[in-house]
């Protein structure tokens, strides 16, 4: 009996070890961290979890959280859910991550995150939000709804080097 208690614990053991570690430092770890640390107006960890870009972003968010009670930021903090949908490979050292959340903080629902190197040459995945890219409309930023239907509308963005071809018609205004 004893024999066979050691063998099933020497397998099962590291099958539950190995089953419970979890890549901190995935994209999708990242994104959960960093809207947990912005519900819970932790503006330190949060810009720990970006790129320098977001900074600027997450000083603004938190000159807007200064004025709401204690209370009310610990109660929506403590029933925070994150779940990530997806996530895609932009380019090499770029990934956007989708998710939602419930209560629902930010007016967007993807993230676009950066792949780093740490000082030792460990890669980190860093939260990338510019004002830049808020500022102009990014279509990653963009979440329009039919305010009739409720319907979420589908939305393409020209290149604002895009020339449209015009058609002389007989007759029509010049």
């Amino acid at each position: 009996m004893k024999p066979f208690l050691v063998r099933l614990l020497s397998v099962v053991l590291p099958l539950f070890i190995f089953s419970s570690c979890k890549n901190t430092n995935s994209p999708q770890a990242v994104t959960e961290k960093f809207l947990t640390s912005v519900v819970q107006t932790d503006f330190d960890k949060a810009k720990a979890l970006s790129t320098k870009n977001t900074w600027g972003m997450l000083d603004i968010w938190a000159s807007f959280t200064k004025g709401i009670p204690e209370k009310v930021k610990q109660e929506k903090a403590e029933n925070f859910k994150v779940k990530i949908l997806d996530t895609k490979k932009e380019s090499d050292s770029t990934v956007v991550v989708t998710y939602t959340t419930d209560p629902k903080i930010l007016p967007f629902n993807k993230i676009r995150l950066q792949k780093e190197l740490d000082i030792e040459g460990r890669v980190k995945w860093k939260v990338d939000i510019s004002t830049l890219e808020l500022g102009t409309a990014d279509e990653l930023y963009i979440n329009a709804v039919d305010t009739n239907s409720g319907i979420r509308l589908e939305m393409e963005r020209q290149s604002p080097d895009t020339i449209s071809e015009k058609i002389d018609k007989p007759g029509a205004p010049k």
